[in-house]
């Protein structure tokens, strides 16, 4: 036979402990979890005062609609009259009942435009997070628009764009001259070769003014207009 000390120490082996767990569950009963407190939405809260801030307004309205039916009757019955005094103390009752909603109704104005405080407080707050969100996600853009940017590149095409734009503005004022003008030639000796030109063709038509051929008069004036739009040109 074992002792209660064997017996003990083979338990113990077998279970990894002395008291087994389900024997102090037994004994002591599971731990309970607390409940989840469930969420109020500030919304919801709001307008259920404003809906029973409506309900209190039909109330009132109710009972003053009342009163200006009693008081019609009071004014026709006669002072001291037993009818006149049921009237009075309907009237007194109903005017205890308005005061109490109205008071009511006062408690869930400061209510609910505390509630409305809070939750345009909450709101600011939701529209910050997105604001922040927002930040957050442009400056990751902008950051990854950065690095596939390089400014060295970027400073090199502009110097590559400002010596083609230099070649190009070459490259016209070397098409835009004129062939068989020389390029240094300054205004006096160009006045002075002009004059000489005009002293020939002058006494060339004095010669041959008599017997000049009619084309060979064409020839001259024509180049009377080479030398006029030479000189526009040049001017230009």
């Amino acid at each position: 036979l074992l002792s209660p000390s064997s017996l003990s120490h083979s338990n113990k082996e077998s279970n990894g402990t002395s008291r087994p767990k389900w024997r102090m569950n037994r004994f002591f009963g599971r731990k309970k979890k607390k409940a989840e407190t469930p969420k109020v939405d500030l919304g919801d809260v709001t307008k259920g005062m404003e809906s029973r801030g409506t309900e209190v307004d039909q109330k009132i309205a109710k009972i003053e609609k009342e009163l200006r039916a009693i008081k019609v009757k009071i004014k026709k019955t006669k002072p001291g009259s037993s009818s006149r005094r049921v009237l009075s103390n309907k009237a007194k009752q109903l005017i205890r009942q308005r005061n109490m909603y109205a008071k009511n109704r006062e408690q869930l104005y400061n209510q609910q435009f505390n509630a409305e405080q809070i939750q345009f407080a909450k709101d600011n707050i939701d529209n910050t997070k997105q604001m922040v969100s927002a930040m957050k996600s442009a400056k990751e853009d902008f950051k990854q628009g950065m690095k596939d940017l390089n400014i060295d590149e970027i400073e090199d095409l502009h110097d590559d764009m400002d010596e083609l734009l230099e070649d190009n503005e070459e490259l016209n004022e070397i098409m835009g001259r004129a062939y068989g003008v020389p390029e240094e030639l300054d205004e006096d000796e160009l006045m002075n070769e002009l004059d000489d030109l005009e002293e020939e063709f002058e006494e060339e038509e004095e010669q041959e003014t008599e017997e000049t051929p009619d084309y060979l008069v064409s020839a001259a004036s024509a180049a009377n207009n080479r030398i006029e739009r030479y000189l526009i040109k040049r001017s230009i």
